[in-house]
């Protein structure tokens, strides 16, 4: 009849109608297939699945992992874990890089630096003290008097500068430096996001305890930022910038606050700190450049250096970690050392320039040659002196930053 079709099972082509067209087609009955001798054994059909494009079948006698085998990538995924951590706690070490080194050596040199600086300046400033007060002896009374003063006020001085220092440093809090490219770097990695949240929100509830603690409210404490170079105007600034770092809605993120933070408190601070190291800087090379002999030069270098170290802790109302600690004192001990020896250089160049202005010399006709080796080779350590507590200072700045420039 018209509009019917048959199908066959003796085709090879399954599914292929033949006869006439239009009879419905049938779907086969749900049920268990019965099995195929051809198919291998152990294959069988999941519920709800036949014959047709179906995915490969899993043998049945497929073992299940033993304890061992879990036990075994237990022991990976933990060792991968530990090694990602590890990765991460470097990134985003608090303290600043102090000494290329592990840190298992790196206080052990610095302290190692710091007894040997110290000795050798005491042993240099012991010899030159002895020198000094052997040279007074054979002088007039009211000159001997007056050198007597004079190096006391200077020890006075120096003494005055240390206790100082030590009195500040037992009441400041150690820096724990944030390391913003660290964080940025581990939110990259996606395993490691979930910690990258977590340490970024450390570093923020640190910064805001350092915020809160920060001397700017009362009128001590503004009078003692203005003596480091904060003006009252800066001060009125940083309470500004304080309190709105302080509002939890200010922010849409812990991008944002850091650069606030980077840009609106801790730039003033650098800025202040910059124009400090420049005040002391060019007190050291004024006055190393005039200095009369050694001792003058290693005792004023040692007191610029401490009176320098303080005002950076005050304008950041910071201290560094023992090892940066142990480091700086020692390398205001090795700068003081080498202003004396500088003084000794100095002599030795002038003996020789002064060996061209002898009777007889090729330069003795030139009477004002000899003021003006005399000057240039002061002019000279003083200029050097100057970079020295210079480059102390920018030291001392990178450890003391809450938020390091990476």
């Amino acid at each position: 009849m018209a509009g019917q079709t048959d199908w066959t099972d003796d085709d090879d082509r399954i599914g292929v109608p033949v006869g006439r067209v239009g009879t419905p087609v049938r779907e086969p009955a749900p049920g268990p297939r019965p099995h195929d001798p051809a198919e291998p054994d152990g294959a069988e059909l999941r519920p709800g699945e036949t014959e047709l494009g179906r995915p490969p079948q899993v043998p049945r006698n497929l073992a299940p992992l033993s304890d061992d085998d879990r036990r075994r990538l237990r022991e990976a995924e933990e060792q991968q874990a530990a090694r990602e951590l590890a990765e991460a706690e470097e990134l985003l070490a608090s303290d600043p890089a102090v000494l290329r080194w592990a840190g298992l050596f790196a206080h052990p040199l610095a302290a190692a630096f710091l007894v040997g600086s110290a000795g050798v300046l005491g042993l240099f400033v012991y010899s030159q003290a002895v020198s000094v007060l052997n040279g007074l002896a054979g002088q007039p009374d009211w000159v001997r008097y007056a050198g007597y003063a004079g190096l006391g006020l200077l020890a006075g001085c120096v003494g005055y500068a240390v206790l100082r220092l030590a009195v500040l440093y037992l009441r400041l809090r150690r820096n724990r430096q944030v390391r913003l490219a660290g964080l940025q770097e581990l939110a990259g990695r996606t395993r490691l996001r979930w910690l990258a949240h977590a340490k970024s929100a450390e570093a923020k509830a640190r910064l805001e305890e350092y915020l809160r603690t920060f001397p700017v409210d009362t009128d001590r404490d503004r009078r003692a930022l203005e003596r480091v170079g904060l003006t009252p105007a800066a001060a009125a600034e940083l309470r500004r910038v304080r309190d709105e770092l302080l509002d939890p809605a200010r922010f849409a993120s812990s991008d944002q606050w850091f650069a606030r933070f980077r840009g609106g408190f801790q730039g003033p601070l650098d800025a202040a700190a910059d124009a400090r190291i420049r005040y002391w800087a060019k007190r050291t090379g004024v006055l190393t450049a005039l200095a009369p002999n050694a001792l003058v030069d290693s005792l004023a270098t040692t007191y610029f250096g401490f009176a320098m170290l303080a005002d950076l802790c005050r304008v950041y109302n910071l201290r560094a970690g023992r090892t940066g600690t142990a480091v700086l004192l020692a390398r205001v001990f090795f700068n003081a050392y080498l202003a004396g020896q500088l003084t000794e250089w100095e002599k030795l160049t002038e003996e020789h320039i002064n060996q061209l202005f002898t009777p007889g010399g090729p330069l003795y006709e030139l009477a004002a040659a000899r003021v003006v080796s005399k000057v240039g080779t002061k002019a000279a350590g003083g200029v050097l002196n100057y970079f020295l507590i210079g480059r102390l200072g920018r030291y001392a700045c990178r450890l003391l930053r809450p938020v390091g420039l990476d």
